[in-house]
């Protein structure tokens, strides 16, 4: 067994750690999430869930952040190669969710101005969360993004198919357990993903409403684009069946 963990601050605040085991049969709870079966969940007749942010991560508590090189990141960081520096706005929107936002041409991030170019249709139109790329070291279990859903949902998060490696190095989210693969991808303009080909996984959970909570993105600085999110819920006719 290989166990990958963080440690525990000086603080007493206890960070995320995960076993990685060989594979064994009827072992899959012992599997990363993005080695699980594919979802069986319905992906093909979505609408737009109702969901609210109700919280933001408190950044100001001094959140421990992952350091994958010599020097350690900055809590909020601001990319300063001439490449990137036309995606910085110059207002900074931070955590937001915008009814009905995923769509070709949404902006992902509060902090940058990548956008989306390619889209499964049947995401088209669903409620968008969007994060904020400064805050991808974070490894802290403090950290959190609070919404809530009127009503029963499927929570999906996109994620930069390169995190798999940093993950299988530093260890997974714990709370990144609970999705699984849905096989859908999600490109943006983002130059530096361009380079490599990268494109955004989708993963998908079911959430029985109310408070959901979004933990730590836990990426390497350097190699690694933040998360986001989106919400949808199966339409009126599909929940009638």
């Amino acid at each position: 067994m290989r166990t990958f963990c963080w440690g525990i601050s000086l603080f007493g605040v206890a960070l995320l750690c995960i076993s990685v085991q060989a594979i064994e049969p009827g072992a899959e709870k012992d599997l990363p999430f993005w080695q699980l079966p594919k979802t069986n969940v319905d992906l093909r007749s979505l609408s737009p869930a109702e969901v609210k942010l109700v919280a933001g991560p408190d950044m100001g508590r001094g959140l421990i952040l992952l350091q994958t090189g010599e020097v350690a990141p900055p809590a909020d960081f601001v990319p300063g190669n001439e490449e990137l520096k036309p995606f910085l706005p110059e207002k900074d929107s931070g955590y937001m969710v915008i009814p009905k936002g995923l769509k070709v041409g949404a902006v992902t991030f509060g902090d940058r101005k990548y956008k989306i170019e390619k889209l499964p249709p049947a995401f088209a139109g669903l409620t968008l969360l969007q994060t904020k790329a400064g805050h991808k070291a974070v490894i802290d279990a403090n950290y959190a993004i609070v919404v809530s859903a009127a009503k029963p949902c499927l929570v999906f998060v996109a994620l930069d198919q390169r995190v798999m490696d940093t993950y299988t190095q530093h260890g997974t989210p714990g709370w990144l357990q609970e999705f699984a693969p849905t096989d859908e991808k999600i490109k943006t303009d983002d130059p530096i993903m361009a380079q490599t080909g990268a494109e955004f996984l989708v993963f998908v959970r079911k959430s029985a409403g109310g408070r959901i909570v979004l933990g730590p993105p836990a990426m390497d600085i350097s190699f690694n684009s933040m998360y986001f999110a989106f919400f949808g819920e199966p339409k009126r006719e599909e929940q009638a069946k």
